[in-house]
């Protein structure tokens, strides 16, 4: 996930343990596992034996769940590319966008459960696959061995044909959010949450366009862009040094800055939180004594599941059962929806306009029908953790479940301390280990636009212009608000920013590597059984 995409040998490599992987394709096959399965906060039974040994199929009410998952994947043909200060720019993410989709993902499904809500399932039917060993559908993985042409046009689908058949107009006004909430995430610089944007945001971070986002400046860029575009109704909080802060949380549950007395604690605010954690658990790999704290994570209630993956590798892992991982794998390219424009002189865009925005086969894209699960071992040890936290009572629920982990990989305390966090260094391979920590000097200097990154900023360094400049339409399919400039989001700087100054070249990796392991908050001196005592 982190440096410069790999070549040559490496390339090589890494084709041929995709074939591997294609023609065993382990990951996707019914393990038929009695236990239960805890998916993004939801528990599902397990298998159970209907008497049919050759049934071959995960249990119905968690395929259903998995389906209805946001699923954000490498896309191609951009419209409009992202400019790097090159002449061309990138027309498709293939390559080195694996942590921005899983972190769009990520940030997808936490604002699915927030305006569509949790217990929504997806209408669109799952298509059939074919016989065929060599051909799959589009929202299936492993990707096809032969190649289609884009099918997906700019122009909208025959209206209210290929929208799904609603028993409710409840059903279709949810049906229309979610259809409005992609919108946030296409492959235009106009979208809140597109990739153009995250990889500006993440340039201003520190990290170039075209180059793997780390965890760390994956959560900055979520931050700072979500900080821009309110009408999301959402707020972020991130951790420092491996320690989610309560009052940092409160003040980011705050659409706008509180006038309230120094002296008085503030309180719960009027938007949900997103907490995002990035941790190392290990050097090399995950240590085992974090394997049951990890599968209990998705039983949170507030759990929005884990951007990480093996190395060198991004996939957003959404569940566990036992001890395997479920996940989305990102590493599947499809053409770029278009942003459909409302007709001339729409004031008002409503549920039909949105329900029949798209057709169900541009949607199917967004989902993914193939349930994959991977053994907790092959965890790479950094990732990048999210949760969802709505109001108070869940965020005392989120302190009493942290508290009683069967082994802590971070905490969570009432005030920031006095003191500054502490740059200790770290090598080229530690992006992650202090999302909010202050930077050295060297970092400062090379970096002064990172040390606050405002939404005016944002929309200076990505040159756009909004949907709704355009004479054409007074309305934005994307919102019917424009961004407003709230108040200066807090600060996001990074190690993955400062790593990039001449001052850390000299850093010591063995200085590092101590620094996170120990921030795991596990001894280091860990007694030969492996159980931490």
């Amino acid at each position: 996930m982190n440096g410069t995409p790999k070549k040559n040998g490496s390339s090589k490599s890494s084709l041929y343990d995709r074939a591997v992987r294609y023609i065993m394709d382990t990951d996707a096959s019914p393990d038929h596992s009695p236990d239960d399965i805890h998916l993004l906060g939801v528990t599902h039974e397990g298998y159970r034996d209907t008497g049919n040994p050759q049934e071959l199929s995960w249990p119905e009410h968690f395929s259903v769940d998995f389906r209805s998952r946001i699923w954000c994947t490498y896309r191609r043909d951009f419209v409009e590319p992202i400019r790097d200060g090159t002449a061309k720019g990138y027309t498709s993410d293939a390559g080195w966008g694996c942590m921005v989709r899983t972190g769009q993902s990520l940030l997808a499904n936490t604002l699915s459960t927030i305006h569509v809500g949790r217990d929504w399932r997806s209408p669109l039917q799952p298509r059939t696959s074919s016989s065929s060993f060599f051909t799959h559908s589009p929202n299936s993985s492993p990707k096809s061995t032969t190649r289609r042409k884009a099918s997906i046009s700019s122009s909208p689908p025959t209206p209210f044909t290929s929208a799904p058949t609603f028993n409710t107009p409840e059903e279709q006004a949810r049906y229309a959010k979610y259809v409005r909430l992609l919108t946030w995430f296409l492959d235009i610089p106009e979208a809140p949450f597109s990739v153009h944007r995250l990889c500006f945001a993440g340039r201003d971070l520190g990290t170039e366009v075209g180059k793997w986002f780390g965890p760390a400046i994956a959560a900055g860029s979520i931050q700072a862009l979500v900080q821009a575009f309110p009408a999301c109704g959402l707020g972020v909080s991130l951790a420092t040094d491996g320690v989610l802060f309560q009052s940092a949380v409160f003040e980011a549950s705050h659409s706008s800055t509180p006038d309230t007395d120094d002296d008085v604690p503030l309180g719960w605010g009027d938007r949900p939180v997103l907490l995002l954690l990035g941790l190392r658990l290990g050097i090399d790999n995950v240590h085992p004594i974090y394997y049951s704290t990890i599968e209990e994570l998705f039983a949170f209630p507030q759990s929005m599941g884990i951007a990480g993956g093996r190395p060198s590798s991004s996939y957003y892992f959404v569940g566990a059962q036992g001890d395997g991982l479920f996940y989305l794998d990102p590493h599947h390219s499809r053409p770029a929806l278009p942003l459909r424009p409302p007709p001339p002189g729409t004031t008002e865009l409503t549920d039909d306009y949105y329900s029949a925005l798209y057709s169900t086969l541009e949607l199917q894209t967004y989902h993914c029908d193939k349930i994959r699960k991977m053994p907790i071992n092959a965890l790479d040890p950094s990732m990048l953790i999210g949760f969802l936290v709505r109001d108070i009572t869940e965020w005392k629920d989120f302190r009493r479940r942290v508290e009683n982990l069967p082994q802590a990989i971070f905490s969570v305390q009432d005030e920031r301390p006095l003191w500054p966090s502490v740059d200790l260094g770290g090598d080229e391979d530690d992006d992650l280990l202090a999302l909010e920590s202050l930077p050295s000097s060297g970092s400062e200097e090379a970096h002064p636009s990172s040390q606050v990154l405002t939404p005016r900023a944002v929309n200076s360094a990505l040159e756009l212009a909004t949907y709704a400049d355009d004479p054409q339409s007074s309305v934005s399919p994307l919102t019917q608000s424009p961004i407003d400039n709230p108040q200066t989001p807090a600060r996001v700087d990074s190690e993955d920013s400062a790593r990039s100054s001449s001052g850390n070249k000299s850093r010591l990796s063995f200085l590092n590597r101590i620094r996170a392991f120990g921030r795991s908050r596990t001894s280091l001196t860990l007694s030969n059984d492996g159980d931490g005592k």
